[in-house]
């Protein structure tokens, strides 16, 4: 594999503002004329840029007509008011259950009188362990359960945006009811199809409001937004529906990104994202003026975006100051603060009590002494230090089968795509042995995923070769693994149908021992599936790749659903094992702790077929490369991201 030559930028040509600001001065003295003279019509040419699409446009101005917007008014004269400056939130008294926001209800009790404190324009992470109620939360503050202020616009990034006939780009600039109702008006008032009167607003008020929002800019802005996520302007252009899952989960990050809300709610949005769109979000929410609040298993990325920190712990929200990183400093300090007041209560306690039993029924003198003693005694009980503690600590482990000789795999001239004449990637040649630590990374649609299904032979080269050691067994991980178990059943059940298909003896003991590995024990190991987390289905999944010992794992995206200390346990257990890994991952700890090369792989252009080079130098570096290409293609300047 040839070193990872200078980065060749992808072009993104972004839509850029026109000259509609002197357009709309024209239009605006043209409807300071038609106030002034009663009846007066006057023709004006028609702006495709500036006007929604037809569907949108009728329904909006038909909800109008009835006097009725659904969608959050942040100008004009009905804009949600607030009786001071002051755009904290502090909410009291929280008590949630697991699935009453969303859900059948009837779950475990999740936080018990917690209270929900956020300064506005602060990045707060939100961490804790799977099944601490975190998507929980975030799913009360959207819908208002928890009573967020109603001055708030509150926007939450958690499924993907439906596919229809729109595309991209278009999708985005609709996010933003607001305008695309004002842009209506514009059309319909400017037409005289509807009267002041009817409408219910003014074509002059419309185009204030225009003004205000920076309308002239919402293209551009969007443009610059889905570019920064990784989208081609071909792509900004296709149809929504033609997108998988993952490109979708990306447009409803941009629509929100778009719209600017008051109060950002994003449930693990590096889900989806390579590395490259991951750090151009890094560096937009760096700039982001208003309220985030994070859920993510991405250390890294949380310490490079958040500036305070929400432990969920205990049934309560417990808040920090400063990065994940920060956070765990400053636990573990007043975690051995509060174990030395402990200590020393302890010893305290213990001489009282000591002296009480052996002087309470003594000499008077003594026993007013010890009389004294109790008092002190039950203040000090009364002011016990509650102590932190953790939850027991998850240890993974991978067992390797016995060591092979290399070469394991070898590639040799191998050229691979799915259609005739678009390659994916042509000569490729490389190796991999028991030795090997390789992660795989690049954009979305590079063919990352690709490389693992060629090493696997779940797909044939269209030329060369790929030859195997005959002893050699690949165990392989992928999120579309988890959507193929049988959710019936429970997982004591999966392990035993993996054996009787490979006909061993189908041992409930056998089972129970791998699955006790990943944390799937006790009751937990025999619930239906279906009923299991996603970060748990990933432990089932581990589970399985333990059990057939393989001399060389694949893992693709391994990190989504688990917590952060389940990536921190997967890290140690993938540096135990003693076979090879090849991992794709957007992770930068996970990549960081367990592998020693990086293979970049470049996406398709045109009629040049994608590359895989090895990058010469650490993750840290390869994200500073990612800087300097956000830089040049000036995709971080964005219209609104400082504006009020």
């Amino acid at each position: 594999v040839a070193p990872l030559p200078t980065p060749r930028l992808t072009e993104h040509s972004l839509i850029m503002p026109s000259d509609a600001k002197a357009k709309r001065a024209e239009k605006r003295a043209v409807a300071r004329q038609k106030q002034a003279v009663k009846g007066g019509a006057v023709a004006k040419p028609e702006d495709d840029a500036s006007v929604a699409s037809t569907e949108t446009a009728a329904s909006l101005a038909a909800a109008a007509a009835q006097g009725k917007k659904d969608f959050f008014e942040r100008t004009g004269k009905n804009a949600a008011q607030r009786s001071s400056m002051n755009m904290d939130i502090c909410v009291q008294g929280i008590t949630l259950y697991a699935g009453q926001v969303g859900g059948p209800g009837g779950g475990q009790e999740l936080l018990d009188r917690g209270t929900l404190s956020l300064t506005y324009g602060k990045n707060y992470g939100m961490v804790g362990r799977n099944g601490v109620g975190k998507s929980t939360l975030l799913r009360a503050m959207a819908c208002r359960f928890i009573e967020i202020p109603s001055f708030f616009f509150v926007i939450h990034v958690e499924q993907e945006c439906a596919g229809d006939h729109r595309s991209a780009i278009r999708t985005v600039l609709e996010a933003d009811e607001e305008r695309e109702w004002l842009l209506s008006m514009e059309k319909q008032l400017s037409e005289d199809t509807i009267s002041e009167e009817e409408a219910g607003i003014s074509l002059n008020e419309v185009y204030e409001r225009l003004e205000e929002m920076d309308s002239d800019s919402a293209e551009s802005n969007a443009a610059v937004i889905l570019a920064g996520l990784g989208f081609t302007k071909e792509m900004m252009q296709q149809p929504t529906r033609e997108f998988s899952g993952g490109w979708r989960m990306r447009i409803s990050l941009g629509k929100a990104l778009f719209v600017k809300p008051d109060l950002l709610l994003l449930d693990e949005p590096t889900n989806h994202l390579d590395v490259f769109a991951c750090t151009w979000l890094e560096q937009f929410l760096c700039q982001w003026d208003k309220t985030v609040v994070v859920v993510s298993h991405d250390r890294g990325f949380l310490n490079r975006v958040t500036t305070n920190t929400i432990f969920i712990h205990r049934k309560r929200l417990w808040y920090y100051g400063g990065s994940y990183d920060t956070f765990l400093k400053v636990r573990a300090e007043r975690r051995a603060h509060s174990e030395s007041i402990a200590k020393s209560q302890s010893r305290r306690t213990s001489d009282l009590k000591n002296f009480i039993a052996r002087f309470g029924h003594g000499h008077k003198k003594m026993a007013r002494q010890a009389q004294s003693r109790m008092k002190l005694l039950e203040r000090i009980q009364g002011e016990n230090v509650e102590l932190d503690y953790d939850d027991p600590y998850l240890r993974l482990d991978f067992p390797a089968a016995q060591t092979l000789p290399p070469p394991c795999i070898s590639v040799m001239n191998v050229s691979f795509g799915y259609e005739n004449g678009k390659l994916l990637y042509e000569n490729l040649n490389f190796g991999i042995d028991c030795d090997s630590r390789v992660a795989i990374v690049g954009p979305n649609g590079a063919g990352k995923s690709t490389m693992l299904k060629l090493l696997e032979a779940e797909v044939i080269p269209v030329t060369g070769g790929i030859s195997r050691h005959p002893k050699l067994r690949i165990a392989k991980f992928t999120q579309h693994h988890l959507d193929m178990f049988d959710m019936e059943i429970d997982c004591v059940q999966h392990m035993r149908n993996l054996q009787s298909a490979v006909g061993e003896p189908d041992s409930i003991e056998e089972s129970r021992k791998y699955l006790g590995r990943f944390g799937l024990s006790g009751d937990l190991a025999l619930r239906p599936i279906k009923t299991l987390s996603g970060g748990q289905k990933s432990r089932l999944a581990f589970a399985e790749l333990a059990w057939r010992q393989p001399h060389i794992l694949l893992l693709d995206e391994p990190t989504n659903h688990l917590d952060i200390e389940t990536i921190e346990a997967m890290a140690m257990a993938i540096n135990k094992f003693e076979g090879g890994v090849v991992l794709v991952s957007h992770d930068e700890r996970l990549i960081s702790l367990t592998c020693d090369e990086l293979w970049h792989v470049e996406r398709r252009e045109g009629d040049k077929p994608g590359s895989l080079t090895i990058f010469d130098g650490s993750f840290e570096e390869y994200r500073e490369m990612l800087q300097e290409k956000f830089s040049s293609q000036n995709l971080l300047h964005v219209g609104m991201a400082k504006r009020k």
